[in-house]
């Protein structure tokens, strides 16, 4: 529990004493004015004297309390992860929570560190393959880190087999990096959800597209292909995606193959309350999708894919 004394009442330290008598093994970190002793003496009369000062940031706040929580943002990978792949897996983790806090705090974006991310993630698929990267991602304990490093390995890798200019490439992994962004938004509680979904929670996830418009909306840093790529990633050709109802030549090229790959990820995913699908019932579902997606583009990614053995891959419920 973060506790801000701000404005505290007597009344109000006196109930606080009392809830914190109730739940002794509650942790807890209170935020005061350092220089308001009245504030200082409030925390200290009821016992909290692990203090955060206002004035520090919000990047400094959480680091505290991962200090008493752990880092929710780095996977347990199995002893038999290849080398590399377990090191540029850890560095993607680490960059993923950056541009999370830089997002909730509207500071600014990492965008060399993603871009040497990519280029990263690139040369690990390239050296170890793209089956033992998604292999070590699934074992991610967070949903969201395991689907962005999946999207990002199959964006990166479909774009080189397609033999896009490398400039082009590297905008790929930068999309794919960062197509969720605007999850940051959205309860940690509903994104892990080991359930399936209420109405309410899915209409609420569907918004992610419009919350990273919010976030990277008058960021210089950031592409406008990339930005793209965050917000429309959801269309579809034939005008029945969202959040614009955009359709055919609207939809640039880079969006479409992430789009391929985004749903891809997602179908062969395992999660607590569905089994994963195989590649090839992966590809069926997509193929009757007909007209939503871009067809020649779906079918080099199935023949690349299905050269592969991804089919073998599960990921791991929670």
């Amino acid at each position: 529990m973060v506790i801000d004394f701000e404005t505290f009442s007597p009344e109000q330290v006196a109930f606080l004493r009392r809830f914190l008598q109730s739940v002794p093994d509650l942790s807890w970190l209170c935020i005061v004015d350092t220089k308001n002793r009245r504030e200082v003496l409030q925390a200290q009369d009821i016992g909290l004297n692990n203090h955060f000062d206002r004035e520090d940031n919000v990047s400094a706040l959480m680091t505290r309390i991962r200090e008493m929580l752990g880092n929710y943002t780095q996977p347990d990978l199995d002893a038999d992860c290849p080398e590399l792949v377990a090191k540029t897996i850890g560095a993607t983790c680490q960059v993923l929570d950056q541009v999370s806090i830089a997002a909730l705090t509207d500071g600014p974006l990492p965008m060399p560190t993603l871009a040497r991310t990519a280029n990263d993630l690139a040369k690990t698929i390239k050296s170890d393959g793209l089956d033992n990267w998604i292999s070590a991602v699934q074992n991610h304990h967070s949903h969201t880190f395991c689907h962005t490093m999946m999207v990002a390995g199959h964006t990166v890798s479909f774009s080189k087999d397609l033999g896009l200019p490398e400039e082009t490439q590297l905008l790929m992994g930068l999309g794919a990096l960062v197509h969720d962004l605007g999850k940051v938004k959205i309860p940690l509680s509903i994104l892990d959800k080991p359930g399936k979904l209420t109405d309410r929670e899915r209409l609420l996830i569907d918004k992610h597209p419009i919350f990273s418009r919010e976030i990277l909306k008058g960021r210089k840093e950031v592409p406008k292909e990339v930005t793209d790529m965050a917000v429309w990633h959801h269309e579809m050709l034939d005008g029945s995606g969202y959040p614009d109802g955009l359709k055919g030549d609207q939809i640039s090229q880079t969006v479409r193959i992430l789009t391929i790959c985004d749903i891809y990820s997602a179908l062969t995913e395992k999660r607590a309350y569905k089994d994963s699908f195989s590649p090839r019932q992966a590809f069926a579902t997509m193929f009757e999708m007909g007209p939503k997606l871009d067809r020649e583009l779906l079918k080099s990614f199935r023949n690349k894919i299905l050269t592969t053995d991804l089919g073998r891959l599960r990921r791991t419920a929670n």
